[in-house]
């Protein structure tokens, strides 16, 4: 019997490409094949037109795709939201798009929780100014060769109130509030570090049910009372009408000075220049920042001449594990598409009937 043929433009990890090779014949192209190739319209038609599955990441399928696609069954997209897929004419041909959510739920969690502590540890500030030359001794013919000392402590014998230990005293996470804006798989996976750090975790999430966060642990609170409580505020909700610009002066406003806040969603989300304006006047301690309104940002911006923020550049939820969690989560759905199963991971559930 012919193998269904399957045309994939993403990444998917071993084992589970091999399994994809036994249940179909695959095809390989774009992404999957090289980093950064991203292909146009008429290169998806070129390379799609007789898929029976197409799994794709990141290029664009629209409508014009799917008309020159008529064998197509079924579409598949290794992300937490398939924005790239036309859903509107997916469904309209009764096509079911199989998705990834929560794919890198723990990779942006274990980041964020490094990245927070590294802000106020002041860690990534230590090291930048200690490899800059800042608070070292003199040079030495051999550093192995040193008088023996059993307790050293960087900097006691620097004069004044300047040494690494008074200038990079940070503070601890351990019993403060983390507020969660949105609470999705990245919350959800995140409340669970917190707690061992036995931090008091608030929500604010008007779809949320409130039988989840009384499974969780979690208390749901108000966006103005979650701003006040918090001493931690993270944004963890996809971009909408509703959420575009949430987050403004009057936002910043209710916070306490003492806050740091957290962005590992999207720039959008945030009024940038109420943020920079919270954070150069003391309105807010500092932030967390791995998304941001124009990326790359540019040379001139000014977080980046900022002590109190640490800045990456959208990694977090960018891990070598994730590959291996969608991976797993498509083709097992495509193998349930092919045996007559229920689907587990349907984004358009309207054409399931």
């Amino acid at each position: 019997m012919k193998k269904p043929k399957a045309v994939v433009s993403a990444v998917l990890a071993e084992p589970y490409l091999s399994k994809l090779k036994e249940l179909c014949d695959v095809t390989l192209c774009g992404w999957a094949v090289r980093d950064g190739w991203i292909l146009n319209e008429e290169e998806c038609i070129q390379w799609f037109h007789d898929a029976d599955f197409l799994i794709t990441g990141v290029d664009q399928i629209t409508r014009r795709v799917l008309d020159a696609c008529p064998n197509v069954r079924l579409l598949a997209c290794p992300r937490g939201k398939p924005v790239n897929i036309d859903r509107d004419a997916a469904n309209e041909r009764g096509l079911p798009i199989v998705y990834s959510p929560g794919r890198n739920a723990n990779a942006v969690a274990e980041f964020l929780l490094g990245a927070v502590i590294g802000l106020i540890r002041k860690i990534p500030l230590s090291y930048h100014e200690v490899r800059n030359g800042k608070y070292l001794a003199d040079p030495v013919e051999d550093i192995n060769k040193v008088p023996e000392r059993d307790d050293i402590v960087w900097g006691f014998n620097m004069p004044g109130p300047d040494t690494p230990f008074l200038a990079y005293e940070g503070y601890e996470m351990f019993r403060r509030t983390f507020g969660l804006i949105g609470y999705g798989a990245i919350g959800r996976r995140l409340n669970r570090f917190l707690k061992a750090l036995e931090m008091r975790v608030v929500v604010y999430d008007p779809y949320l049910p409130p039988q989840v966060a009384e499974e969780d642990e979690v208390e749901l609170l108000s966006m103005e009372e979650l701003l006040r409580q918090s001493d931690f505020v993270s944004l963890h909700c996809a971009v909408t009408p509703e959420t575009k610009g949430m987050i403004g002066k009057r936002e910043f406003d209710l916070m306490k000075p003492t806050a740091v806040f957290i962005n590992t969603a999207r720039g959008v989300i945030v009024d940038q220049q109420s943020m920079l304006d919270a954070l150069t006047s003391g309105r807010i301690a500092g932030a967390v920042l791995d998304v941001f309104l124009q990326e790359p940002m540019p040379a001139n911006h000014p977080l980046l001449k900022m002590d109190n923020v640490v800045i990456t550049p959208h990694l977090a939820g960018d891990s070598r594990d994730v590959a291996a969690h969608h991976s797993i989560m498509i083709v097992e759905d495509i193998q349930r598409f092919l045996n007559g199963e229920k689907l587990q991971f349907v984004f358009n559930k309207e054409v399931l009937g």
